[in-house]
């Protein structure tokens, strides 16, 4: 166990000396920011409108 740690600390090590220079920032594009948002809320909210119906007619069923 103490082998397997001190081998992967090393080649943790190691690999990140050799890694290369960052690249710069790329700039976000708001357009697909904005869409993607828009259509992850909607479909949070329609999600939870459709658990939200769903257990008033498990309700009715009883």
């Amino acid at each position: 166990m103490k082998r397997f740690l001190a081998g992967s600390i090393a080649s943790l090590l190691l690999a990140s000396a050799h890694a290369q220079a960052p690249e710069p920032a790329v700039e976000p594009n708001t357009l697909a920011t904005t869409i993607f948002l828009v259509l992850f809320v909607g479909f949070c909210a329609g999600f939870v409108w459709m658990v939200w119906r769903n257990k008033d007619k498990k309700k009715e069923k009883e």
